[in-house]
């Protein structure tokens, strides 16, 4: 199969070739877990599980590493502020994060590193860098020697020339009052005995924000991988940086694909915690649910900005709602019918579904998905109005759940327990003796569990 991604290295589409059964390797750059995270660090973590899921589908084995960044001056900040350890805000925010994607139907990563793990490698790959003379000490402290790699700039399309000190944007961990070669070297090894350190043959200190992604595709990947990827606000410095430092490691490559991920914007702004105009994932969730975001996302295509506003919001509440609907509505059917659908035995042959596969082949054209999506909705209610044709609404309601699987949709429904049987039966009965206004009793009923 070819799987047609927007390349910010290349600037274009390009194609991965999958063989059959593969192991696709993806990395995505995770939270610094000093706070609860906002729905725009969810988009990235969103498109990515579509991606995950896709891979699956057709086949293919993924390895998907997706990080957590616990060390960080934010996190000194905040422990000092709570008179609290480190280590027990970094757990607290960790279980939060997780909590949120299982609240959102993410698939699991295969693995979720953290810093604090890794720091002896760390460690091992920065001492390669110096013995290669990619790095060098300067106070105590270990910087990455852009000069000697004229590659430096081509992901993120910054001419060198051009930059100037502090005009980047530096993380909390960046070192930009010591001498420097030039003013592009950035910081591998931070000399400092502020919060929790540790030592090293430069003496104590903790590692740069730029090298532990490095690391980690380094020792759970292995070689060069098939997707990188983050929001676009990590595609400088970050992204820059990581790919320089596996280029004068190894030679090679860090990423075939990079993939980056459009802003979030609330009523024409930019979300971010400076603006006070963020949305907690967490309180989304507890307002929303999780559909209502999925289609936020994906309604959208992954590297164009999204502009929320209350409009769109109820769009997608609308949508998810009629999603819903038909589910319910299939439940009762097939309830009715006696009829087991086994979601296993989906027709491959049937164009909805190979169109479908097509469009997520071609840079996750999700808002294509949606059209088909919106053709099976149309079909299924049509079947179910004339109630003709059991065969087609068995087939196309596999394929209906399917797709929404493959989106990453998840709809609770009510559990036929005993008492809803026993309305149902008398809801049924009451309405074939044409007794209309006791018949309309049980319906409300009905629709205050939320069975029809």
């Amino acid at each position: 199969m070819k799987l047609y991604l927007f390349n910010s290295l290349t600037n274009q589409n390009d194609y991965l070739v999958l063989e059959p059964q593969q192991t696709v390797s993806i990395y995505l750059c995770g939270p610094t877990v000093y706070d609860h995270i906002h729905i725009g660090n969810l988009r990235p973590v969103i498109v990515f599980d579509i991606l995950h899921r896709f891979l699956l589908h057709c086949g293919y084995r993924v390895k998907y590493v997706h990080n957590l960044t616990d060390i960080d001056d934010k996190i000194i900040q905040k422990a000092q502020k709570e008179k609290k350890s480190e280590l027990i805000v970094t757990q607290h925010y960790i279980k939060t994060y997780f909590q949120n994607l299982y609240n959102y139907n993410v698939l699991k990563p295969t693995f979720t590193p953290k810093v604090t793990d890794y720091v002896p490698q760390i460690q091992k790959f920065i001492a390669d860098l110096i013995k290669k003379k990619h790095a060098y000490q300067q106070e105590s402290n270990i910087l990455f020697r852009t000069k000697n790699n004229p590659e430096y700039g081509q992901l993120s399309k910054q001419k060198a020339e051009k930059l100037q000190s502090g005009e980047t944007r530096q993380n909390s961990r960046e070192i930009t009052k010591i001498d420097k070669e030039t003013f592009q070297d950035f910081v591998l090894w931070k000399n400092t005995n502020q919060g929790v350190n540790w030592y090293s043959p430069w003496g104590n200190g903790r590692p740069g924000w730029h090298t532990e992604c490095v690391v980690f595709i380094q020792e759970l990947l292995g070689k060069t991988i098939d997707i990188h990827g983050g929001g676009n606000d990590l595609l400088f410095p970050h992204h820059e940086n990581e790919r320089i430092q596996y280029l004068a490691h190894n030679n090679k490559e860090l990423s075939k694909v990079w993939l980056h991920i459009g802003h979030l914007y609330w009523n024409q702004e930019k979300m971010s915690k400076s603006l006070k105009n963020i949305i907690l994932a967490k309180h989304f969730y507890q307002k929303y649910g999780s559909n209502v975001l999925r289609y936020l996302f994906l309604n959208s295509h992954y590297n164009q900005v999204i502009n929320f506003n209350e409009k769109l919001l109820q769009q997608a509440q609308d949508y998810t709602q009629k999603i819903k609907n038909l589910l319910k509505r299939l439940k009762l059917y097939f309830y009715w019918q006696k009829i087991t659908i086994n979601q296993q035995k989906i027709n491959k042959n049937n164009l909805l579904y190979k169109e479908t596969i097509q469009a997520l082949a071609d840079n996750l054209n999700t808002i294509k998905a949606f059209y088909y999506l919106d053709k099976i909705i149309y079909l299924l209610n049509k079947e179910l109005d004339e109630q003709k044709k059991a065969n087609l609404m068995q087939e196309l309601s596999i394929i209906y759940y399917f797709i929404l699987d493959l989106l990453g949709f998840k709809f609770e429904l009510v559990n036929y327990e005993w008492q809803i049987c026993y309305l149902l039966t008398k809801w049924q009965k009451l309405r074939q003796n044409k007794q209309f206004l006791e018949a309309d009793q049980i319906r409300k009923q009905l629709q205050e569990k939320d069975i029809i």
